[in-house]
């Protein structure tokens, strides 16, 4: 069986755009907020999207994650280490499980993967992800008030 996610290569750092994502769900409404950051050497963007009938916040933060892949190929972007403060998302995405919940936004980031030429998926501490934490809840907030 052919693995899910490609190994990473061995790759300069400064070509690798870092992507800081997150999510906020309202479980009474099933709406997310999706949000990304993208750093590279020379400048930082913020990005954010809405999702309506999320069932869950590993949905939403899975969401989140193939959200700002796609945008980062829209726009040019064919190396990532992307991060999240999901520690389940990003085992499961790195140990290739097959999680029901969330499996056919899984294969979309699967089949993402595969157009960059290197994607790492990163845990980090919610405290290091504060600023797209926080774009994420604005995006809900929008979100709620229309």
């Amino acid at each position: 069986m052919n693995p899910l996610i490609r190994p990473e290569p061995t790759l300069n750092y400064t070509a690798r755009c870092s992507i800081y994502t997150d999510a906020a769900w309202n479980s009474t409404t099933g709406c997310a907020g999706l949000g990304w950051i993208i750093d590279d050497r020379n400048s930082s963007s913020q990005h954010t999207a809405t999702s309506t009938f999320v069932s869950s916040p590993l949905m939403a933060e899975t969401l989140a994650v193939s959200t700002a892949m796609t945008f980062a190929l829209l726009h040019g972007i064919d190396s990532i280490s992307l991060f999240s403060d999901s520690q389940i998302l990003i085992k499961t995405l790195n140990r290739q499980e097959k999680k029901l919940e969330i499996y056919g936004v899984f294969c979309d980031i699967y089949h993402l993967s595969l157009s960059f030429k290197s994607v790492k998926f990163v845990f980090i501490p919610r405290a290091a992800n504060v600023r797209a934490d926080s774009i994420a809840k604005q995006a809900l907030w929008a979100l709620n008030q229309s």
